[in-house]
């Protein structure tokens, strides 16, 4: 080769590779997309976002320490309180803490929020705002608080380590009303459904109370403590017992509609799929179990690796629920086939929380369910 073009062919190739190089672009990336997705605490000190129709991990957080109670979901942000004492806000799409608060407050209890404030029910009853800014204190002599709050037409329910219910002005933190103490702990979380409260409690009955006062309307006997909280669907109060059943009570009477065995306790809190007219509900038998709402007998159940104590939540046609197995489950209500689970790598004391691009599906243990 001519020595003469040696430096020009350097020359191109040095041109050549040149262009071929990398060059950062000066636009910012595109923002993540909403997708329906499911929410799940678990014993690691972890929050993970799955998606909702095909499980892929979406994200996930660490936080300052363990969320035993389900987090809430509200206005495009998912909130969640440590038993440390941390209430966060996440952002939904992207996993980032928006913000996080120190609180004095203790409790596995679920949050619940309405009107843009936050309640929680621990050493006393608590009230913030969406920024996380404390707006009053509920303090009675018999605290604590034994179950998650309930917050219906301007006004929250609780119980507390007396036994009895609680009703609070939502707004401003008054008390309202005091109802009779039950023989027991009430645990349950209650259901405010057409001007009646209804709740488990650990002397083995089912109650209904009259929203307007606390008075009693009725009593149901199961065989065994009632910790499970109750659906209230078509009439019918729905909820597990300890005396391995789960019982489908008449909301007007309080008289036995139906009740199903299952092989252990059921400490699980049932779920609705209208379409079908079906209840789903976990057991400590390891079984998932949907049941018609109306004949009380079984379309299907669904056999995980461990005891379900986890709630289920319902979106669509799909039941999302967890077990100590530590898998989160999605199974096909019409059918019981699994579309898909996940290994969380850990436990949970949590039920799982649903983004359904609108105004969020909770577990009826929650604080914040429609049933």
């Amino acid at each position: 080769m001519n020595k003469l073009f040696l430096p020009f062919i350097v020359f191109a190739a040095v041109l050549f590779l040149a262009s071929c190089g990398k060059t950062k672009s000066s636009d910012n990336p595109l923002d993540k997309i909403r997708k329906e997705a499911v929410f799940i605490a678990n014993d690691n000190n972890t929050i993970i976002s799955y998606d909702a129709n095909n499980g892929n991990k979406l994200w996930e957080i660490t936080t300052k320490g363990i969320v035993a109670g389900s987090p809430a979901f509200y206005k495009e942000k998912l909130f969640a309180l440590t038993q440390s004492g941390y209430l966060y806000s996440i952002d939904v799409v992207k996993g980032d803490t928006n913000w996080m608060k120190y609180t004095p407050t203790s409790t596995s209890n679920s949050l619940a929020i309405a009107n843009d404030k936050i309640y929680i029910a621990a050493d006393s009853l608590y009230c913030y705002d969406i920024n996380g800014n404390k707006l009053w204190t509920y303090y009675a002599a018999s605290m604590p608080c034994q179950s998650s709050p309930q917050v219906a037409n301007d006004k929250v329910f609780f119980s507390i380590n007396d036994n009895s219910i609680h009703c609070v002005n939502a707004n401003n933190g008054i008390g309202i009303w005091i109802s009779p103490t039950a023989p027991n702990a009430v645990f349950s979380s209650l259901k405010v459904s057409n001007g009646v409260i209804y709740y488990g409690c650990e002397d083995s009955k089912v109650y209904a109370i009259n929203e307007s006062d606390g008075s009693p309307k009725w009593n149901y006997t199961t065989g065994d403590k009632v910790s499970s909280s109750p659906t209230v669907y078509g009439g019918m109060c729905i909820i597990g017992s300890d005396d391995f059943k789960i019982h489908c009570i008449d909301t007007t009477t309080g008289l036995e509609r139906w009740s199903y065995a299952t092989l252990e306790r059921v400490k699980s809190s049932p779920a609705i799929h209208e379409f079908t007219n079906s209840v789903l509900i976990g057991s400590y038998d390891f079984n998932l179990y949907c049941i018609d709402h109306v004949s009380g007998t079984l379309r299907w159940k669904y056999p995980a690796g461990s005891l379900i104590k986890s709630s289920p939540v319902v979106f669509g046609n799909y039941v999302y629920f967890c077990s100590f197995d530590r898998y989160l489950y999605c199974v096909d209500i019409r059918d019981g086939r699994t579309i898909w689970k996940q290994f969380m790598n850990g436990n949970t004391q949590s039920s799982p929380v649903v983004d359904d691009l609108s105004n969020g599906i909770h577990a009826t243990i929650s604080g914040m369910s429609r049933y």
